[in-house]
């Protein structure tokens, strides 16, 4: 004969342990939520920082973490929910913010900056990061990045800087 446990037992269905299992279910749940914000929110400012490190935006306004979750006070039946944090308490603090890479001070005018010659086309030859000679212009006798000395002509492209095409 196997014995069964008694299932219904006073304490186990009474008023205060049912609060109590609110409490320990709302404590759970408090922590998931705040580890999912937090999650979320790392992964969107880790977005951000790939933006602001590739030079596409300035490091002036960085996401700001989300409001954490916290167990309310008890109702007038003594349970208790998680809630937005009516003190306003983040999530978890900004993370160090990286280095402005916004190139605000313009590069000056006229600068020649020829590249390599781009392989399987010998008299071309790329722009390099400096250049801001305009397309269309012939240099004087230059110097490219790989040795070749000669005059270039500057061709734009509708993406990116352009080329150089050794004339002399």
């Amino acid at each position: 004969m196997s014995s069964v446990p008694n299932a219904l037992n006073a304490d186990a269905t009474s008023l205060a342990a049912a609060q109590a299992n609110q409490l320990a279910s709302s404590t759970a749940m408090v922590n998931q939520l705040n580890s999912n914000l937090q999650s979320i929110y790392m992964t969107a400012f880790n977005n951000w920082c790939i933006s602001v490190n590739a030079g596409r935006i300035p490091n002036t306004n960085p996401p700001q973490p989300p409001v954490q979750y916290v167990v309310s006070a008890p109702d007038k039946e003594g349970f208790q929910w998680p809630v937005v944090d009516p003190a306003g308490g983040l999530v978890c603090a900004v993370p160090p913010v990286p280095a402005d890479q916004t190139n605000s001070t313009p590069k000056p005018a006229n600068v020649i900056d020829v590249g390599h010659a781009i392989p399987g086309a010998p008299k071309w030859f790329s722009v390099g990061p400096q250049d801001t000679f305009p397309c269309g212009s012939t240099t004087p006798p230059v110097t490219s990045e790989d040795g070749t000395t000669g005059t270039f002509e500057k061709y734009g492209a509708p993406v990116g800087p352009g080329w150089y095409l050794l004339v002399s």
